[in-house]
């Protein structure tokens, strides 16, 4: 069922929210409301009873739902961040190894064009099933040797060296944080807290007194919205996980397309041709 809610589109999730917590509510019209009816009968001022009590429930839940579903949005911001500004610095680690010699210069360019495809067709899928990869490590290695090898005796050679190891740096720093997100995600004791308050909810309103056929309307609408922003929460609390909302790996897409055209446009130069 969880991974399935992550591959759903819109529509169907959309759906899924109807059949699932409008279905329970509506049963428990049926089958629990004439108990919790029994329960709060008093004076006759049942429903201002109630009312007032769902009033200053509905602020602290809604209050706890806004925070959570804040915090979750933001980290789903974060992430789509961390992933830009790894990917801009893989690109610019790829430009500065285009100013090492040849043939270093080669060999560190297709090994990061190569690192970058891994990162699009291996890493991402494991990040989406909610996969901690680590299979990064002996690409990453090799690619750092391959950085420290130039020449540092001339000026040149080592200021582009100490260029490229900055850039280096921060696209291994992005890419822990990258890596890391695929496996955190809201507290449990969060989700007891919002499952019950659901249920708390159901059962103030099954306990109002009113026709049966307002009661599943007004009701339905209510248990309708609520589920949506549970199944908001589900969704942005694994920012990789849903292939509709979650983070892709466009970034990744279009540096890979940048590195290549730039390798075929030093590869044409008379430059380059010369040097070979």
């Amino acid at each position: 069922m969880d991974g399935i809610l992550y591959r759903l589109p819109l529509a169907q999730l959309a759906i899924l929210v109807a059949v699932l917590f409008v279905g329970v509510y509506w049963v428990g019209c049926v089958v629990l409301r004439p108990i919790f009816r029994q329960l709060v009968r008093s004076t006759g001022r049942d429903n201002e009873i109630v009312g007032s009590l769902l009033a200053a429930f509905g602020v602290l839940y809604g209050l706890l739902l806004s925070l959570i579903s804040v915090g979750a949005y933001q980290s789903l911001n974060l992430v789509e961040s961390q992933s830009a500004g790894e990917a801009t610095a893989l690109l610019a680690l790829h430009r500065d190894a285009g100013q090492y010699p040849s043939p270093l210069r080669e060999q560190l360019q297709a090994e990061l064009r190569d690192y970058c495809n891994f990162i699009i067709e291996e890493e991402w899928p494991l990040l989406r099933e909610g996969v901690h990869p680590v299979g990064a490590a002996g690409r990453v290695g090799t690619i750092f040797k391959g950085l420290l090898e130039i020449d540092t005796t001339s000026r040149r050679n080592e200021v582009v060296q100490n260029l490229a190891l900055d850039h280096f740096e921060t696209m291994m720093q992005y890419g822990r944080h990258r890596r890391f997100a695929s496996t955190t995600s809201i507290p449990t004791v969060m989700w007891y807290v919002v499952i019950v308050g659901a249920i708390i909810n159901y059962g103030l309103l099954w306990s109002f007194e009113m026709r049966f056929i307002t009661q599943l309307f007004l009701g339905g609408l209510l248990a309708f919205f609520l589920g949506a922003l549970i199944l908001l929460l589900a969704v942005l609390d694994h920012p990789y996980r849903s292939t509709e909302f979650g983070v892709r790996p466009e970034a990744f897409s279009l540096v890979y397309e940048v590195m290549q055209r730039e390798e075929q446009a030093a590869s044409a130069s008379p430059t380059s041709s010369q040097e070979n």
